[in-house]
């Protein structure tokens, strides 16, 4: 008689501990980015969200992924895919929407600046995903960008990566300069000749397996 309640209570913490059904990723044509924080005062750049998970319906943290579309190159740029979202910017939000937060999929427009930076006020975090050069080749200011996301931080708000972040460890060799941290990795190095890649990589290559 005793058995049966020890039964239930491990039938029922087994069952909170099982993930929770997400639901069905959008298909082609469908918005998921509108909610829950509301969005509509910005310029929805994007075809669709193909692939987003649904938005949770009691998000943790509410955050977003800012995009920038260059709408004078082909796709808003070589690092898009058909629909103008960044290749890796679903499988992010989705990582996002898996550990309970929402993940809206937004575009930064330079005419909207004023706009854009008051509603990003009411999430809790950004993921920002600009590469670097677009926002001024789209016809922005990457300062008057990089300086409202500095004012966010300053106000408490978490902004990944911050533009200090971009601008020092930005460049593909930033693991160079953490190469002698606890982090890194001492044989780390960048090459910038044909002559200095051979000589470095047959060392690197001796000195540990990678």
């Amino acid at each position: 008689a005793k058995a049966e309640p020890k039964a239930k209570a491990k039938a029922k913490a087994k069952a909170e501990a099982a993930p929770k059904a997400l639901g069905k990723p959008a298909t082609a044509g469908q918005d998921r980015s509108a909610k829950p924080v509301n969005v509509l005062a910005l310029t929805k750049i994007s075809k669709d969200d193909l692939g987003l998970l649904p938005q949770p319906a009691k998000p943790r943290f509410k955050t977003a992924l800012v995009g920038i579309y260059v709408r004078d190159q082909p796709y808003g740029g070589a690092d898009k895919s058909s629909n103008g979202h960044r290749y890796d910017s679903i499988p992010f939000a989705n990582g996002m929407i898996s550990a309970g937060m929402s993940c809206q999929l937004i575009n930064y427009v330079h005419q909207e600046h004023d706009t854009f930076f008051e509603v990003v006020k009411a999430f809790d975090a950004l993921i920002v995903r600009c590469n670097p050069g677009q926002i001024k080749a789209d016809g922005g200011s990457q300062e008057k960008f990089d300086d409202s996301m500095r004012a966010l931080r300053k106000a408490g708000m978490q902004v990944w990566p911050s533009p200090d972040v971009m601008e020092f460890m930005g460049a593909k060799d930033a693991l160079c300069k953490i190469a002698n941290l606890s982090i890194g990795l001492e044989d780390t190095l960048a090459y910038y000749d044909a002559g200095l890649f051979a000589d470095g990589f047959k060392k690197t290559m001796a000195f540990q397996p990678r």
